[in-house]
Order: structure tokens, then sequence, then C-alpha cells
């Protein structure tokens, strides 16, 4: 989270605020995301943000996830060529039987 915070004020000080950010920003700037300000970092922090995103920052995919991805595309790629690969019945098939 450390990190996160470090990166979000560095990317607003590169930004538009080469003095640091404000302590207090107006409330409806803060919620939309165009004014930064350590009060809206603290409310984060308060509500137990761990993610930060309402900071802007989205929570990062585990390696579990992107395993059972993985295997979930596998399986629905195998699938279809099973599909594939089961010979289609024509009307000379039908009319024998």
């Amino acid at each position: 989270m450390k990190t996160k915070i470090i990166s979000y004020i560095s990317t607003w000080e590169r930004r538009d605020y080469q003095a640091g950010i404000p302590d207090e920003a107006d409330a409806k700037l803060e919620a939309s995301g165009i004014a930064p300000s350590y009060r809206h970092i603290c409310k984060a922090i308060l509500k137990n943000d761990v993610a930060l995103k309402s900071l802007g920052f989205s929570r990062q995919k585990t390696d579990s996830y992107s395993m059972l991805k993985k295997i979930e595309i596998e399986a629905r790629n195998n699938k279809n060529e099973r599909i594939r690969s089961i010979p289609k019945k024509t009307k000379n098939d039908i009319q024998r039987v």
C-alpha cells in the first residue's frame, strides 16, 4: 500500500503539483479523481481500502487467477476441437437408416 501511495503522490506531482499535493481540495473534485489531496489518501486508508481503488488503482490479479483462466481456455479449446472432429451426417446417411 505504501508504494501505491508514493506512486499516487509522484504521479500528481509530475502532472501539475510540483510543490506537492494540497492537504485538502474541493470534495467534489476529490471524489471524481480530478484533484488530489492528502485528505483523500487518509479517507482511503480509514476505509481500509487495501487495493486503493478509491484513488484510482485496480486490484492485482493473482497468479492463481491467471492459471485458472488458462485452464478454462484450454478446456474450452479442447471441447471445440472434439466437436469439430465428430463427422457430420449427410442426407444420404440419414436416408440409409
